[in-house]
């Protein structure tokens, strides 16, 4: 009985190993590179009110009153990453989803899925983005506006782009 624990627990183990090698990079990462200039002399913790950025770390994604703490990080290939995460903001709790990808130039893009908190009877907090989505597509309504998609894309990537950070304060 000792030998076949010992065995399955082995068998788990090398398993285990190249889930391991496929978890997110090691490092810390803003959303700036002026948040990064910052974390060279401050915590995200020690900021307080003057975290105007986000960091992105294998534990999860903090922000200006908010905190996200990955429970699960699922390989999708050995650049891209799916996160579950317990997000904690102004009173509420809710779970979250992140797509997270690294590029060529070893920064990462972090796209979130956009939970919003509820209140207590069940409605979301802020009704309104849900009012201005258009499901039929922005670019079905104004067919000449590519030039427009093209700018509004290239300013979500910007937005959903996280630098590494050199050196931060531990």
């Amino acid at each position: 009985m000792r030998r076949t624990a010992l065995l399955v627990t082995g068998i788990w183990l090398l398993g285990t190993g190249p889930l391991a090698a496929q978890s997110l990079p090691e490092g810390t990462f803003a959303s700036s590179n002026e948040g990064c200039a910052k974390l060279e002399t401050k915590t995200p913790a020690e900021l307080g009110e003057d975290l105007d950025f986000t960091v992105v770390s294998k534990a999860g994604l903090t922000g200006y009153q908010q905190r996200c703490d990955f429970l699960n990080v699922t390989a999708h290939n050995a650049t891209s990453w799916l996160a579950t995460a317990y997000c904690e903001e102004q009173g509420y709790a809710y779970p979250d989803l992140f797509a997270i990808a690294q590029k060529e130039d070893g920064s990462l893009r972090v796209t979130r899925l956009a939970t919003q908190p509820e209140s207590y009877d069940g409605a979301t907090t802020d009704d309104s983005e849900l009012a201005d989505q258009n499901p039929a597509g922005a670019d079905a309504a104004n067919p000449g506006t590519s030039d427009q998609s093209s700018a509004q894309a290239q300013a979500e990537d910007d937005l959903n782009r996280y630098v590494r950070c050199d050196s931060v304060k531990q």
